[in-house]
């Protein structure tokens, strides 16, 4: 048995503990409806969450696979200058969704460009909604564009 006794006295104020201080409040898997994912052109049916089935600490991830379309949507606690200052980041150009700003970017991985995230600021964070073609095929549509049109979709359900 443990037993702890003391003098000293501790000031300051004490951090949160849930979703405040680690965890992202928007959930991709719960918050969006699947009307929005229709309109995005995935099915709600081909829900994944997590990354393989392995939640991320500090993150809330969903994904989405229709044929060769990826939907992901990724909700963290990190900051937009952090995803900016990510070295696996590149190509950054600042967007306007609905009446939010935010940017588009690629991952530096991406050689073939066939994929594009669409960052925005959400509650204590970043939500990132990224729009990948995992085939081989000619694009229909440009990576980033068919991101942007995702992000347009899904934002009335990400909290500002």
């Amino acid at each position: 048995m443990l037993v702890g006794c003391g003098s000293e006295s501790v000031a300051g104020e004490a951090e949160g503990v849930g979703a405040g201080s680690g965890e992202p409040v928007f959930s991709p898997c719960d918050d969006i409806p699947d009307e929005a994912l229709h309109a995005v052109g995935v099915d709600p049916a081909s829900e994944s969450p997590d990354v393989a089935g392995v939640k991320q600490p500090g993150w809330k991830i969903c994904s989405w696979n229709e044929g060769p379309q990826f939907l992901g949507v990724f909700a963290t606690t990190r900051s937009m200058d952090e995803v900016r200052g990510n070295k696996n980041n590149t190509d950054f150009t600042q967007v306007s969704v609905g009446d939010r700003s935010g940017m588009t970017y690629r991952e530096v991985a991406d050689t073939d460009r066939r994929s594009c995230d669409v960052a925005v600021e959400s509650g204590n964070g970043v939500v990132l909604i990224q729009m990948s073609n995992l085939g081989t095929d000619p694009l229909v549509e440009e990576p980033c564009a068919a991101a942007t049109r995702a992000a347009s979709a899904l934002l009335p359900y990400v909290p500002e």
